[in-house]
C-alpha cells in the first residue's frame, strides 16, 4: 500500500518555473569567510584652555574591508602649538589638506602610501610656513596619523603627537616625541653628554620639528606595514592625554572587557582632565579597533 504509486502533487507557486531544486543551495552550502572590520570612536575637549588648537579627521567611523578592492581608513590628530601664532588655522589646516589627498586616493587599487605620507607632509609643511607672520612669529602644528588597509597599518608622526598599538594587556607607543629631550637621548647614546646632564637639561619638551618649520626633515613613517590581528587597538592622540596619564593607565582603560569602544574614548578624556583641573590642555583621542566578521558567499 504504500510502495503504490505516488500522487501528484501540485506546482509550488513560489519556486520560480523551470527550476529545479537541486540547483538551489540551502544555506549550510555556503562559505563562511572572514571580513576584517575596522571600528572608530574619537573625542576632542578644549579642557581648560580659551582656545581649542586640536583638531581631528577620521574618514568612517565603522567600514568592513572587502575582498576585492582595497578598502581604506584614515585616522588624523593635529596639536596646534599654543606658543605660536594661530595654531588652531595651522591644525585645521593640516587637517583639511590630508583629509582632501585622502578623499582623492581612497579607493586606488595601488596607494604608495609611506610616500602619500611623505607628499603630505612636505605639502602642509610649506603651506602652514607661507603663513602670514603676526609680530614676527610663526604658526605650527603637530601631526599624527595612520590609515589601515585591509589588515594593514601604516602611520606618520611629525612632533610630539603619539601612536600606541594596544594588544591584549601591552601597549606600546610607535611613535617618538620629536622635541629636545629627543636629542640628548642621542648625544647620550653617543657618549657626548651623561644621563646626569640629560636629567638637569631644560626645555626637554620644546620641539625640533614640527609643520610649519619651511624646512620639516625629521618624520616617523613606517616603510613596512603592521599587521593587526583581532581584538587590536590603535590610539592616536595629542598630548593632552599622554603628559596626563600614564601608559599603565591608558592600557588599563582601554583594556577593560565588556566597555564599548565610544565609553573607553570617553573615559580617557574624562580621567585626564580629572587628574589635571588647573591647566589641562586641548585633548583628542582617536581608537581604532581591528576585529572581524564572518560572512556567507555562495560557493
Amino acid at each position: 500500500m504504500f510502495f503504490g504509486r505516488k500522487k501528484k502533487q501540485k506546482p509550488d507557486p513560489r519556486r520560480p518555473k523551470g527550476v529545479s531544486m537541486e540547483n538551489i543551495q540551502a544555506p549550510s552550502d555556503r562559505i563562511v569567510r572572514k571580513v576584517p572590520e575596522l571600528r572608530v570612536e574619537y573625542r576632542r575637549v578644549a579642557g581648560n584652555r580659551k582656545y581649542q588648537q586640536d583638531d581631528l579627521y577620521v574618514s568612517a567611523k565603522c567600514k568592513k574591508l572587502a575582498f576585492n578592492k582595497k578598502t581604506r581608513v584614515m585616522a588624523v590628530v593635529c596639536d596646534g602649538m599654543g606658543g605660536m601664532a594661530d595654531g588652531g588655522r595651522a591644525s585645521s589646516t593640516a587637517i583639511k589638506m590630508m583629509a582632501q589627498a585622502f578623499q582623492k586616493v581612497e579607493r586606488e587599487p595601488e596607494l604608495d602610501i609611506p610616500r602619500f605620507f611623505q607628499q603630505g607632509i612636505y605639502a602642509i609643511d610649506r603651506t602652514i610656513a607661507g603663513f602670514p607672520k603676526e609680530d614676527g612669529k610663526g604658526s605650527g602644528t603637530t601631526m599624527a596619523a595612520c590609515i589601515a588597509e585591509d589588515n594593514r597599518l601604516y602611520w606618520a608622526s611629525v612632533g610630539d603627537s603619539r601612536i600606541y598599538i594596544i594588544r591584549g594587556t601591552q601597549i606600546q607607543q610607535v611613535t617618538k616625541d620629536h622635541n629636545y629631550g629627543l636629542r640628548l637621548e642621542q648625544m647620550k647614546a653617543a657618549g657626548r653628554i651623561t644621563e646626569e646632564e640629560v636629567t638637569a637639561a631644560r626645555h626637554k619638551e620644546a620641539l625640533i620639528s614640527f609643520l610649519g618649520m619651511g624646512n620639516v626633515s625629521l618624520m616617523d613613517i613606517n616603510t613596512a606595514p603592521f599587521e593587526m590581528q583581532f581584538g587590536d587597538v590603535i590610539m592616536i592622540c595629542s598630548d593632552g592625554i599622554t603628559k596626563t596619564l600614564p601608559d599603565a593607565q591608558i592600557r588599563k582603560i582601554i583594556t577593560a572587557e565588556e566597555v564599548k569602544l565610544e565609553k573607553k574614548a570617553e573615559a580617557l578624556i574624562t580621567a585626564a582632565t580629572r587628574m589635571n583641573t588647573h591647566s589641562q590642555d586641548n585633548t583628542s583621542v582617536v581608537l581604532i579597533c581591528y576585529r572581524e566578521k564572518d560572512i556567507r558567499e555562495n560557493s
